[in-house]
């Protein structure tokens, strides 16, 4: 089974099922005969989250990091940006270097963070989640002596932090394939749900340049907090897909703007 962040393309994989309190031995480093190797010829599918960090590293906005530095593909009927891998460089990612390894390791993507871990299944509010290794054929990093537990792992890489911001997103894709949303989307619904997913920063324009706070009955303490933290943002951008999705009651219009 493959994590639903990342696809392993042409290189062989075990796959071993562990749960949160197990262990494995595992470490990379640059003395590690296969370092970076792991980081090229697959699918990194990228996360709101994973957008902010980026695009914040960097230095540019949304928009042009999604341009610049990723691919959009079609996933749970939505598009989803993916990382490009760079073809002059035996398919290694675009941030990576033989030598240095990753550019940008500190925000780097989740998908990148729970490696050579994936998750069997993303439950919101169940206990249901199970992990698995990803044992490709050329890894040394499995012979390395040091010991982790699962639920240590993700504290370490930072997992937890990323899986936190993200579970609403994931709600949404969960709750698109469970009530059929999304079937036949059409064109308009894919780009509702790719900007206020990814491209935050066009999302902030819509919402900032436009009549939104007209129409919406949003408190002015709040307008001031999503326009200062892009957490809160991209918080505010996930209840108005909810909204505009599934008509949950997320937010609701001004009295003069509601349907008779």
């Amino acid at each position: 089974m493959e994590s639903v962040f990342s696809k392993l393309a042409n290189s062989p994989v075990e796959t071993v099922q562990l749960k949160r309190n197990d262990t494995f031995h595992f470490n990379c480093h640059k003395g590690v005969s296969c370092f970076t190797k792991c980081c090229g010829d697959l699918d990194i599918f990228l996360t709101p989250y994973d957008i902010v960090r980026m695009k914040n590293h960097l230095g540019i906005n949304s928009s042009e990091l999604l341009l610049k530095y990723t691919q959009t593909v079609i996933l749970t009927k939505s598009q989803v940006p993916m990382i490009k891998m760079n073809m002059n460089e035996d398919g290694r990612c675009v941030f990576v270097r033989p030598m240095e390894g990753c550019l940008i390791y500190n925000d780097r993507p989740v998908a990148c963070r729970y490696y050579p871990v994936g998750m069997g299944a993303l439950k919101s509010h169940s206990g249901g989640d199970f992990y698995f290794l990803l044992k490709e054929e050329h890894c040394q990093g499995f012979k390395e002596p040091n010991e982790w537990v699962i639920a240590n792992w993700r504290m370490e890489q930072g997992i937890d932090v990323y899986d936190d911001v993200n579970k609403d997103w994931i709600d949404i894709i969960i709750n698109k394939k469970t009530v059929g949303v999304g079937v036949n989307p059409d064109e308009k619904s894919i780009k509702m749900f790719y900007m206020a997913s990814y491209d935050l920063d066009t999302f902030k324009s819509f919402v900032f340049e436009s009549r939104f706070f007209d129409v919406f009955d949003i408190e002015e303490e709040y307008i001031f907090m999503i326009k200062e933290s892009e957490l809160e943002l991209q918080k505010f951008a996930l209840r108005w897909l909810k909204y505009v999705l599934f008509k949950e009651p997320t937010m609701f219009l001004k009295k003069e703007y509601e349907r008779k």
